[in-house]
């Protein structure tokens, strides 16, 4: 993977200001303050009027229901104003980013002759799922008033695939220099002498890199991401009540695989990053134990500082990933949403049924 599909999510991104509009050798070339803040009113105003033809609906919920819809809207709202505004105000950390991820190694020798497949295939499931969800729904409210009702929506949710997609890819990048760099630290293992003084060196430096490109993407994306999770979980609350206590015009095949396959897309587009995040931490965990097996067999002393100086380096200068400080983002974060999401499942079922 490489900076080629980086920059195909830019150019889809920067019509709806999410993203800086391409990758040039001198920097990035952002839309204008502008053109982001005419997205900010065109969604904000989208969003008001959808509010206005979803009266109706929402009179029809229950306490419960009400409030997580409004709940979920209130949040989709949010990650994607947030995004245009990230997007408007951190030029010089996008700058900063794109820059060290040029600099870092990367396999570029598996690239693929169409290297931009799996970005048009989502794209093609994402319209499907939008036009199967427009068939269902619009038998029970009409076409006319669903699309009057869920035309801003699309766009809302499109705009959250583009942050879905974007990040999966940066932490695919990472995950790729970090393998590389694994494999650099591995080789010292097999073969550690003087002449490899150079090479340490080198690690050291992409190092560094590497945990400054980490920090950078925790300030440009660790709220998205704390945004996003909770978008997923308020939502999949929503649905799986839905399905766990349905009202009468829900009663239907097509509705409740609907359901499910939403619920599916939201959740891997939402864990699919915190995977990586624990992938990525993983493999310098790696690394710090191959650091430690090496300094351990070293002889001479000046060897054994020169590892031991890389073991500390890894040890306590790699940050952690996490969403806006508040929680790290690895594989207890998924058990820990999928436990309140089963606990809160079982308060709102309680609830709605007094």
């Amino acid at each position: 993977m490489s900076l080629k599909l980086v920059k195909l999510v830019f150019k889809f991104g920067s019509l709806l200001a999410l993203t800086p509009a391409k990758i040039e050798q001198n920097g990035l070339v952002f839309p204008s303050k502008t053109y982001a803040l005419l997205w900010i009113i065109l969604f904000t105003a989208g969003v008001s009027i959808s509010t206005v033809y979803r009266k109706v609906f929402y009179e029809t919920m229950t306490l419960v229901e009400l409030i997580l819809q409004v709940a979920t809207d209130t949040t989709l709202f949010i990650v994607n104003i947030f995004t245009i505004i990230t997007t408007a105000t951190k030029r010089r950390e996008w700058q900063k980013f794109i820059k060290i991820l040029q600099t870092l190694k990367m396999n570029k020798g598996n690239e693929k002759i169409f290297w931009f497949l799996p970005f048009l295939l989502t794209n093609i499931i994402y319209v499907l799922s939008k036009i199967y969800e427009t068939y269902v729904w619009s038998q029970f409210v009409g076409v006319e008033f669903f699309i009057k009702m869920c035309t801003v929506e699309y766009f809302q949710f499109y705009a959250q695939f583009v942050v879905y997609y974007l990040i999966y890819v940066f932490l695919k990048l990472i995950l790729n220099a970090v393998e590389n760099l694994f494999n650099d630290i591995d080789l010292l293992e097999v073969q550690f002498t003087r002449l490899n003084s150079f090479t340490l060196k080198g690690i050291k430096s992409d190092f560094f890199s590497l945990a400054e490109c980490i920090n950078i993407f925790n300030n440009i994306f660790g709220w998205l991401i704390l945004f996003l999770i909770q978008f997923c979980f308020i939502q999949q609350l929503s649905h799986l009540l839905s399905l766990t206590v349905p009202v009468v015009a829900d009663n239907t095949v097509s509705v409740v695989i609907f359901r499910i396959l939403y619920v599916t897309w939201h959740m891997a587009g939402t864990f699919t990053g915190v995977f990586l995040c624990d992938q990525i931490e993983q493999k310098v965990k790696n690394m710090q134990m191959v650091a430690h097996k090496i300094a351990a067999n070293c002889v001479e002393e000046k060897e054994y500082e020169e590892i031991k100086m890389l073991e500390d380096l890894i040890n306590h200068s790699f940050p952690h990933f996490t969403a806006a400080g508040f929680f790290d983002l690895n594989r207890k974060t998924i058990l820990g949403v999928l436990n309140a999401l089963l606990t809160f499942l079982i308060v709102a079922i309680q609830f709605d049924s007094i």
